[in-house]
């Protein structure tokens, strides 16, 4: 049995994906696991890293002890865009919090706003920039790092160009509805068990 962790926000656990999408998941998959989750809805990881933050505490609090397979990091969906420096820093430092208790982190690619959300005019962007850019800083600290990096803004994209009726996102137009987190949970357990 293994054992998971995910760290992040909202973008992790809407429609509970962790615990009721990607574990029954990987049950079926042949990957049964134990799956834990430390999320904060619009956290970065800089703030799980630092320890005298309450969720930084809480994450302490939940690792204690344990030793996981895998451990999940998502970002806040803007910041390996506007912040990161921030981003990078705190992917290694919650890395050396684990030290010997994690054996592989994989680092969970987000997406760009949906293509209506007005958030991408104040941001400059449009929605395949945004992905593009949120992929390429992901990757990148994955580089450096030596994780692997689960593309699932990319895996949105592709659901979306060969699906055009499947609605990817909440009606808020940024979180992912329950047919986003599957994909998710899809896109994440292929790099866990070491598929593309």
């Amino acid at each position: 049995m293994k054992n998971i962790l995910f760290i992040g926000n909202s973008y992790t656990y809407y429609s509970d994906m962790p615990e009721a999408i990607f574990a029954p998941m990987a049950e079926l998959a042949g990957y049964p696991c134990n799956v834990t989750s430390v999320t904060h809805g619009g956290y970065f990881l800089y703030q799980f890293a630092a320890p005298e933050n309450e969720e930084g505490k809480r994450l302490r609090s939940t690792i204690a002890g344990n030793h996981y397979d895998t451990v999940v990091l998502q970002d806040h969906s803007v910041g390996p865009i506007f912040k990161r420096e921030e981003f990078e820093k705190a992917v290694g430092d919650l890395m050396k919090l684990f030290g010997d208790y994690a054996d592989q982190f994989v680092l969970y690619a987000t997406w760009g706003r949906h293509p209506d959300s007005p958030d991408l005019a104040r941001f400059g962007l449009t929605n395949p920039e945004m992905t593009a850019k949120l992929s390429e800083a992901y990757n990148e600290v994955g580089e450096r790092y030596g994780i692997k990096v689960a593309e699932v803004g990319k895996a949105f994209a592709a659901r979306r160009a060969a699906h055009p009726e499947d609605e990817l996102y909440d009606p808020d137009l940024t979180h992912p509805s329950k047919l986003g987190s599957t994909v998710a949970a899809e896109t994440i357990l292929r790099v866990i068990m070491g598929e593309k």
